[in-house]
């Protein structure tokens, strides 16, 4: 009897420990406008607006649709990228802001590479 009441207490201690357990909140915008500056045979250039409120610096990846290839994750502190190299296909390019709050939501942007 003690053995069961000891886990139902533990189990509900668990449950509202887990429960009450907040995420912290993002406070990082994610980058804005941002836009495709320059294409090319296998390049692309990307600009976007310089970001506020804190921001360190930006990540920054694909993934090529073709065959599911995903790069590695970029940091830049630059509001802009260029990628060279890339295979025809089409890609989604990634763009999330870092700031000591966290990281940003992420913005996609669909390219054709000819």
């Amino acid at each position: 009897m003690k053995k069961t009441i000891f886990l139902i207490l533990f189990a509900f201690a668990l449950t509202f420990s887990f429960a009450n357990e907040t995420e912290d909140e993002v406070t990082c915008n994610p980058p804005a406008n941002v836009t495709t500056v320059a294409q090319s045979a296998g390049s692309v250039s990307f600009d976007w607006d310089d970001c506020t409120g804190g921001c360190t610096e930006y990540k920054v990846w694909y993934v090529r649709q073709d065959d599911g290839y995903t790069s590695n994750k970029v940091t830049t502190s630059a509001s802009d990228i260029s990628f060279s190299g890339l295979a025809d296909g089409t890609y989604d390019f990634y763009f999330a802001t870092v700031c000591a709050g966290g990281v940003s939501s992420i913005i996609g942007v669909e390219e054709l590479i000819l």
